[in-house]
């Protein structure tokens, strides 16, 4: 009779881990993005309401930490600092659109960073 039990608990604490982890998968999006200047490919991996890897064409990875989000947009951004020197780095996605804004701001104050770069890309999922 115990014995029974503890088989459908397993059972059911199987199917429980199944249905969750089905549930956090469908919460990534893949895109593939082309710049519309150079042609440059990169891949990004959106972990809703968590974070952004964009996957440069080198292979190196960098983590954004996402600002906001709605079903349509997302916007990211990450630091990169330096002794007196700071850079911003941000992501906007337009996934209605399929078009991604890539912008670096910098300077030397953090709440005062100056646009110094900015690139469109098309995407695809």
């Amino acid at each position: 009779m115990l014995k029974d039990v503890i088989i459908k608990l397993y059972i059911f604490l199987f199917f429980l881990f199944l249905i969750q982890a089905k549930s956090f998968s469908s919460d990534v999006t893949y895109l593939t993005c082309i710049n519309i200047e150079n042609d440059s490919i990169h891949n990004f991996k959106i972990f809703h309401y968590y974070k952004v890897v964009n996957i440069l064409p080198n292979g190196y990875e960098f983590d954004y930490l996402i600002e906001s989000e709605s079903p349509n947009k997302v916007r990211s951004y990450f630091y990169q600092k330096r002794k007196n020197y700071v850079k911003k780095f941000i992501l906007l996605f337009n996934l209605k659109d399929n078009i991604l804004y890539d912008e670096m701001h910098e300077g030397i104050d953090i709440n005062n960073l100056k646009l110094k770069d900015k690139k469109i890309y098309t995407c695809k999922r």
